[in-house]
């Protein structure tokens, strides 16, 4: 049974600011109006959280001044927030044909791409936005990070030690990397960067989890043990590091700490299937069969097409030597994977 849940990668990195251009028009009455006006108006209002007066602002900006290329970019910004993002897209595309070398328009027009799940363009754009501003470690960074969700892992190595050399504290990048690493079974470098991370942030818990997922790979389970407590301690609401520390301690045979670990996820998260299903398999390594099969139970009324619940309930009921049910949970368990071999045999044995 697997033991180990991962966190994730660290998301995309805003990196969009507010720009102050100023921008003057001339009335037919001679008077100057000063769109910055209206641009200055919508800063403050975006700044207070008020978006929709901030777009309204912009408005103003762009309709005195239509080749404004901050307005445009400062309202795909507002409506990037908003989570409007074909509007978004739509204004950072206009601020880079009034700007052609807009690099932060770039970057923002990929963000809102990645954030749209559209991995192709947002690389497109951090691509083209690194050409404007070759020394822009955040947009390395996102690139790197979009490569890891389309899983080109060298590709996303790469951008995140590039981000590393344009900043060398960034601790976030570290923490990719090392994750990045960690999907391609490199675990060693995997622990040296989560160690960086860590030693940049001693506070990270997400970084010693992973190590600690790293150690655990690597069967050093006394040290995945320890890094677990630490991010238990530096966050005691972390639902998996309690799973993954009692699965590592049920590996080693020390039950009650499992069977407390399991108990503590299940407090935070009361619908953790797998949380139940593990505590239930540990009461029955404890021979406390009936409060393995009340778990393993749970763990199928939370997921009915688990088949690894259905077989250890079934195994759980052979043990009590109530044949009839183990067949019935032994039976479920092949219909849900029917090339399981251990399944099989196990149905065989109570036929």
């Amino acid at each position: 049974m697997k033991n180990k849940m991962k966190h994730g990668i660290i998301t995309l990195m805003l990196a969009a600011f507010i720009y102050l251009f100023t921008a003057c028009v001339s009335t037919e009455s001679g008077k100057t109006i000063d769109a910055e006006v209206y641009f200055k108006l919508g800063i403050s209002n975006a700044q207070k959280g008020n978006h929709d007066r901030a777009i309204a602002n912009y408005n103003d900006a762009i309709r005195l001044n239509s080749g404004y290329a901050a307005a445009y970019y400062n309202r795909g910004i507002a409506y990037s927030k908003k989570g409007d993002y074909d509007q978004a897209i739509s204004d950072f595309t206009q601020a880079i044909r009034f700007k052609a070398d807009f690099a932060d328009a770039y970057h923002e027009r990929g963000f809102t791409y990645a954030d749209k799940g559209d991995h192709d363009r947002a690389i497109a754009d951090y691509t083209q936005a690194i050409q404007f501003n070759p020394n822009s470690a955040v947009t390395y960074f996102n690139r790197g990070t979009v490569y890891y969700y389309k899983h080109d892992y060298d590709h996303a190595i790469a951008d995140f030690t590039q981000t590393i050399r344009l900043n060398p504290d960034y601790a976030a990048a570290y923490y990719n990397r090392g994750y990045t690493y960690s999907e391609r079974q490199d675990y060693d470098q995997a622990i040296a960067d989560f160690t960086q991370a860590i030693q940049l942030n001693p506070n990270y818990a997400k970084a010693f989890m992973e190590r600690g997922i790293a150690y655990y790979n690597k069967q050093d389970n006394d040290r995945a043990i320890a890094d677990y407590t630490v991010t238990i301690r530096l966050d005691p609401n972390y639902t998996i590091a309690y799973y993954n520390r009692g699965n590592v301690y049920r590996e080693k045979g020390d039950y009650d700490k499992a069977i407390a670990d399991y108990t503590a996820a299940i407090r935070l998260n009361p619908n953790f299937e797998k949380a139940y299903n593990n505590r239930g398999v540990t009461y029955g390594q404890k021979g406390d069969y009936d409060r393995a099969i009340a778990d393993l139970t749970q763990a199928i009324r939370l997921d009915p097409n688990d088949a690894i619940a259905y077989y250890s309930r079934g195994l759980t009921y052979s043990l009590k030597n109530d044949r009839e049910r183990a067949f019935a949970d032994y039976t479920e368990a092949v219909r849900l994977n029917p090339n399981n071999t251990t399944y099989k045999k196990a149905l065989e044995s109570v036929r």
